[in-house]
């Protein structure tokens, strides 16, 4: 019994942290200033006109196992799982058409640059299947959210998606990334899916907590569906600031599409996920609490 009881001690610690690994992580949408737009938020729902480019894919890199390009994205949010108050659902600034509602609109807008690699491709008749991963290269990963009261962001030019304030600045994890793609040869018309995960891996990351109250130590799992070709996702650049300024240009340089990017129509969502300790011990001492239930219910020899 006593070895039986040893054994199921790790069982009961990995169920434990697999558990807790699934737990949402709750937090409060605010201006930065103290006013409420969402409480019990777990996640963000970003605008289905997100737009997302593959550099060159089409001319100079072609889907062959181990080709590298980069990978830039943007969207503003259209909605978030939580508690909305009048502030946000009469303010938010869901359309990505250059010009805020009112005086009183806001927006919060997502940006992200990846460094990627093809890990397989093969061919089905006039079907193209491939599969991506992440470079391991530090500062090539990284995703940002912005707060801005311009809500200017504008999807066919790609202006405004990275001129507010950054309120997150995380890394996304090559460990945990998997984006998978098909393309139709002939028409050229592609449907794929990318799942990331992102949180605070390096020196420069962080999470602004006047904006996003509560949160510290989270994982932001990200999933999105891309389609080509990009419908009324279709943009000219990618984190190009305001008109007529550049945007971050350290972070997420301003580029305009070049002939032979594939531009992709990106419908994305961010759930925010965080381990939880206290969870891990709860169950953990449930299971030895289960095993040692048994050990006093069995009969002596």
């Amino acid at each position: 019994m006593k070895n039986s009881f040893r054994k199921l001690i790790p069982v009961a610690a990995a169920l434990g942290l697999v558990f807790a690994a699934s737990s949402a992580q709750a937090f409060t949408l605010q201006n930065g200033a103290g006013v409420t737009y969402a409480t019990n938020v777990t996640s963000f729902d970003w605008n289905s006109t997100g737009s997302g480019v593959a550099k060159g894919i089409s001319s100079g890199t072609k889907l062959t196992a181990g080709s590298k390009f980069d990978f830039l994205y943007q969207a503003n949010l259209s909605g978030v799982n939580g508690d909305t108050t009048g502030n946000f659902r009469g303010n938010l600034d869901s359309n990505a058409n250059g010009k805020g509602n009112d005086s009183s609109s806001f927006e919060f807008t997502i940006v992200a640059k990846l460094s990627e690699y093809v890990a397989t491709s093969s061919v089905s008749g006039t079907t193209l299947n491939a599969t991506f991963g992440l470079n391991k290269t530090p500062g090539a990963n990284k995703v940002a959210i912005y707060y801005d009261t311009k809500a200017n962001a504008f999807t066919s030019t790609g202006t405004g998606f990275d001129d507010g304030v950054m309120v997150a600045l995380l890394t996304v994890d090559p460990t945990y990334t998997l984006s998978t793609f098909s393309t139709n040869t002939v028409n050229g018309e592609g449907l794929g899916s990318t799942k990331m995960r992102a949180s605070i891996l390096e020196s420069d990351d962080f999470i602004n907590e006047n904006y996003l109250v509560g949160l510290k130590e989270v994982v932001f799992n990200y999933d999105s569906n891309l389609n080509l070709p990009a419908g009324d996702s279709l943009t000219t650049a990618f984190h190009a600031g305001t008109v007529g300024s550049p945007g971050n240009t350290t972070l997420f340089p301003a580029y305009t599409v070049q002939k032979g990017d594939l531009v992709f129509k990106v419908d994305g969502s961010t759930a925010v996920k965080v381990p939880e300790p206290a969870s891990i011990m709860l169950l953990g001492m449930g299971m030895l609490g289960l095993v040692g239930a048994k050990r006093r219910r069995a009969p002596k020899a």
